[in-house]
């Protein structure tokens, strides 16, 4: 691994621990090294529910079953895009690695905001 990542990976690390103390979480979130697209996929494998929020995904209804859906206990992995969003072949490859895509609604969101949107849907449906 590149120094420069394992350096930011053990520093992501220390804000997910700060962050979780502070928050009186229970699980302190790991956070993995940095990989390449088809690695994450290949890991995602694992997961119980992997969601790719994607601005060409249209139904709601269904985004709101598969968050509806979560069940305390089950392993999440989301997706977030780069700005401008995944290109056409990367979602057709998520897809075809079985994760689901969602849409986030009408609005293109920016890449911090995207993972917000999503890790705060979860948190409703699993903690409200």
């Amino acid at each position: 691994m590149i120094k420069g990542r394992k350096n930011k990976t053990t520093r992501w690390q220390q804000i997910a621990e700060a962050a979780a103390k502070q928050s009186r979480r229970g699980i302190i979130p790991r956070v993995n090294e940095v990989m390449a697209f088809t690695q994450a996929l290949e890991y995602a494998a694992l997961i119980d529910i992997r969601l790719i929020p994607y601005e060409l995904a249209d139904d709601m209804d269904k985004t709101k079953e598969i968050i509806g859906g979560l069940k305390p206990g089950q392993s999440i992995a989301v997706f977030i895009g780069p700005e401008g969003g995944f290109d056409e072949k990367e979602a057709a490859q998520a897809v075809a690695a079985g994760i689901v895509p969602v849409t986030l609604g009408k609005r293109i969101l920016r890449t911090e905001t995207a993972g917000f949107t999503v890790l705060s849907w979860i948190m409703y449906q699993l903690e409200g």
